[in-house]
């Protein structure tokens, strides 16, 4: 119930952007950030707060949640929860199947790529992007209740640790294609997993890892340049 009501927040909150985005022509980044910070200043309101421990407690994090609420691991050794492991394999194979086989998956396409045009072929242009933002919403409130109830079990500021712009990044270099999305993931998700351990094992400073991981962002934007400069989509020109 508590991954749900994550989801039902963070499906509010895109709901928002989306209304920012589609009646005011808001840009949905910067609408979603300024969303971001509301909901930030909110969650140290109650930290610091009504949810503080009667004796006092600290601006930095609430006292651990019952552990009636945590989500279950597969054993001490492999402390991964089994539940959102599958959820998460499931919702990746049903979103990359709605963008890759459905009518709304291309309306989808054709909306990003040129809105006015969706528009001319009659795409329903502002009610498309309004529910892929509140789909969306509620995949990220998923991931902050993962974060929640599984690797922080309390509240705390900014409890995200910025994955959000980690998937601004990656939907850019996948572009419109939904099938790498899960090795982008991974690969970005790896790096930074490995970046706390680089001074430890190899006396290299940590700090080496967000070089490497914007080369290899730059590399692959450059590729990317490169092939639509030089090797165009066939039919690209007229």
């Amino acid at each position: 119930m508590c991954v749900g009501l994550g989801a039902l927040g963070g499906l509010s909150q895109a709901a928002l952007a989306g209304l920012l985005k589609t009646r005011f022509a808001v840009n949905e980044i910067f609408g979603g950030v300024a969303l971001n910070a509301i909901a930030n200043t909110v969650a140290i309101y109650f930290i610091s707060g009504p949810w503080q421990p009667p004796e006092g407690g600290s601006a930095q994090s609430t006292p651990p949640f019952p552990p009636d609420s945590w989500l279950p691991v597969a054993s001490a050794e492999f402390p991964v929860s089994v539940f959102m492991l599958a959820l998460v394999i499931s919702l990746t194979v049903l979103v990359i199947a709605s963008l890759n086989g459905t009518r709304f998956g291309l309306e989808l396409k054709a909306t990003g790529k040129n809105a006015k045009s969706a528009r001319l072929l009659g795409v329903p242009v502002t009610r498309t992007a309004l529910l892929a933002l509140i789909v969306c919403g509620a995949l990220a409130g998923m991931a902050g209740s993962h974060r929640v109830l599984h690797t922080y079990h309390a509240l705390r500021p900014l409890v995200s640790g910025g994955i959000g712009f980690y998937a601004l990044l990656i939907a850019l270099l996948a572009g419109f294609r939904a099938l790498p999305i899960p090795a982008l993931t991974f690969a970005l998700a790896a790096i930074l997993a490995g970046s706390t351990r680089v001074n430890t094992l190899l006396g290299v400073d940590p700090s080496l890892v967000g070089v490497l991981q914007g080369l290899i962002v730059l590399l692959i934007l450059i590729g990317a340049g490169v092939r639509q400069r030089w090797f165009p989509a066939k039919g690209g020109a007229a």
